[in-house]
């Protein structure tokens, strides 16, 4: 099988650029052929990255059997240069770049869990049968390291992106983890300090306060997890709350107001070594992206031959294009009146 796999940059190591590498080398191990394609030409694949990287649609080594669709402004030129090539399109995130878009060709949607399952098919009209809620996986290969957790933690690491050093979360957890005596670090842009070695940083921590592919990386690693949010953190991952947080891909709701010192207090005193091990072994065994991997070659396949037994629309196809175009025209507006006033 031949897989084009779109997004919007890989020069850095995101979630997104984390999961197509991981797809890519699970896809090649299997003996498929796997090209991955963004429409901007400044981008380049990280200096010791492997990952078979294109910026020319129009000039492609082979013709794709499926499309395995991600940020739309690259997914749907990519869609528009190869008709008759069937897609699914793969929603990561609730931000703009993530936004789904509806085409003829693009037969499936995945969605990271449940709540961003139900968005899709509210907000963009599409039939729940068409989406599948599809969460983050896990290279074991890549993290092979599982601490122990000691009986008393002592170390703790705040590990996200998206929190201003300044922050009332991040403030609150400086405040609980200083009044339960534990020495805490950050990892994350707005700290100054980023790793592309998750694997080998997270083993050195007993608690990790983090959310989505970087608390299930935590997890992995037997580390105690607190799940943060955009704004906030929750619980501790437990054996009792692990399905729910599964379901939500270790997050909690955007709009979740910033948490009190008492409530991380409350949290960090949930920590037991033996419960952390049994989510941990949990974790491993379910989010291993080997079955990631395994499930999307069969979500290529059915898509690859509903394909085959649908007559071809051509004037349902330039509708879908000119809907999605008219959709970005203001985004450009903006940018063509800033150019002129220049």
């Amino acid at each position: 099988m031949k897989v084009l796999i779109t997004n919007n940059n890989f020069e850095t190591r995101g979630g997104s650029q984390a999961f197509v590498r991981c797809l890519a080398n699970g896809l090649e191990n299997l003996g498929h052929s796997v090209l991955v394609y963004t429409n901007d030409p400044s981008q380049r694949s990280l200096e010791d990255d492997p990952l078979p990287l294109a910026t020319d649609i129009e000039d492609l080594p082979f013709l794709p059997d499926v499309i395995h669709a991600q940020h739309h402004l690259d997914a749907m030129p990519a869609l528009a240069a190869l008709p008759g090539v069937p897609a699914i399109y793969h929603s990561h995130g609730a931000v703009w770049k993530d936004c789904v878009v509806k085409h003829p060709r693009i037969y499936r949607y995945l969605a990271m869990s449940r709540t961003s399952a139900y968005r899709i098919a509210v907000e963009s009209n599409i039939s729940p049968e068409d989406i599948e809620v599809f969460p983050n996986g896990v290279n074991l290969k890549r993290f092979t390291k599982v601490r122990r957790l000691p009986t008393q933690p002592a170390r703790v690491l705040f590990f996200n992106r998206h929190h201003a050093a300044d922050s009332a979360t991040i403030s609150a957890i400086r405040e609980a983890t200083w009044k339960r005596g534990l020495e805490l670090d950050c990892i994350g842009y707005y700290f100054g300090r980023v790793t592309d070695e998750p694997e080998n940083v997270l083993p050195s921590y007993d608690i990790v306060f983090a959310s989505g592919i970087s608390a299930i990386e935590a997890l992995a690693s037997g580390c105690a997890v607190v799940v943060l949010g955009r704004t906030s953190c929750g619980e501790m991952v437990q054996p009792e709350n692990f399905d729910a947080f599964r379901g939500t891909n270790f997050s909690i709701a955007t709009n979740s107001p910033p948490p009190s010192v008492e409530k991380i207090e409350m949290q960090l005193r949930r920590y037991s070594p033996q419960s952390c091990a049994l989510v941990t072994e949990r974790l491993r065994c379910e989010a291993d992206f080997r079955k990631s991997v395994a499930r999307l070659v069969e979500i290529y396949q059915r898509v690859i031959e509903q394909h085959r037994t649908r007559s071809p629309d051509p004037r349902a196809e330039s509708l879908a294009m000119s809907k999605y175009l008219r959709r970005i025209v203001p985004v450009v507006g903006v940018t063509d009146n800033r150019l002129a006033r220049n």
